[in-house]
């Protein structure tokens, strides 16, 4: 790279900074700092780059503005990130090392988590730029997920809704864009109560923890869990939000259920990928939900 190019690129790089992810193309290109590491014929099938988390008006020209560079290939995401005294580290996921991928989001708040057989690596990034992680998403279940569908005919199918309009819309456009998808069991909004609860009764009216409204969907291929925020949300304080999270069924490690430790009448489902293990928490009376992973285990 001529010197020119270097600073037309870094100049560009500051000019266009924001608090958004891009999709890496000529009108983006790599942030200066990861650009060594690729060849001019990269076969990538997608390039991001995620920003550092800083004001725009805390930024300065030549400053190292990126955090993330995440490449997907046809057989593996390559993820490198800028460590504090602006090296780069990497990390390749392999596509038979590939075991979900979870998407947040709450109001300009979200995040990105992707798991493997080595971990997860999870990076945050501004709500605006939802649509291009959800494109990046796609993309990588499209490559990366190579597991054969099951027989899932022993898993039940509920017929209850959810009764959150955020989960009704986005249930809707899923069904809408994939046929193969089915309900196993639905886990309403309520407030949970901690076994050693020291809030007074005036800040449990104002300050109360819920467990999120939850639906549980399967394909012959993914567990898919949608909830509308994250456990626990907090009354007087709404969650816009979602988490959405999908696992390759061929990747779970395994499924426990236990009542809760430390919240009283809650039972949790912890789903182990690898190394990593994500937990869900359901209503003692919740039979649905019990019944849908207590069949998802024995699968």
């Amino acid at each position: 790279m001529t010197v020119d190019k270097y600073r037309s690129e870094v100049e560009q790089e500051f000019s266009t900074f924001g608090p958004w992810v891009y999709e890496i193309n000529e009108a983006y290109p790599l942030p200066a700092l990861f650009a060594p590491f690729f060849f001019d014929d990269d076969q990538a099938i997608m390039k991001i780059k995620i920003p550092r988390d800083i004001d725009r008006r805390n930024a300065k020209p030549g400053m190292n503005l990126y955090d993330y560079v995440i490449a997907l290939y046809k057989d593996q995401l390559r993820i490198l990130e800028r460590n504090e005294n602006d090296t780069v580290s990497e990390k390749l996921v392999q596509a038979a090392d590939f075991m979900g991928i979870r998407i947040y989001k709450n109001m300009l708040r979200a995040a990105c988590t992707i798991y493997s057989v080595d971990g997860s690596i999870s990076f945050s990034f501004n709500a605006s730029s939802i649509d291009i992680i959800w494109k990046f998403a796609n993309q990588v279940l499209a490559s990366l997920e190579r597991n054969k569908p099951l027989d899932v005919s022993s898993l039940p199918v509920t017929e209850a809704e959810p009764k959150t309009m955020l989960l009704q819309n986005m249930l809707q456009d899923m069904r809408r864009e994939r046929s193969d998808i089915s309900m196993g069991a639905v886990q309403k909004a309520i407030e949970v109560y901690p076994r050693e609860d020291t809030t007074t009764k005036i800040e449990r009216m104002l300050w109360k923890e819920l467990n999120p409204e939850a639906v549980h969907l399967f394909t012959p291929k993914e567990l898919i869990v949608l909830e509308n925020g994250f456990f626990p949300n907090r009354a007087g304080m709404p969650d816009f939000g979602f988490t959405y999270t999908i696992m390759p069924l061929n990747k779970l490690t395994a499924v426990n259920i236990s009542r809760s430790n430390e919240y009283s009448l809650l039972m949790e489902c912890t789903i182990y990928l690898g190394p990593s293990h994500l937990t869900y928490h359901y209503d003692v009376d919740n039979e649905e939900v019990g019944e849908f992973y207590t069949a998802l285990k024995n699968l």
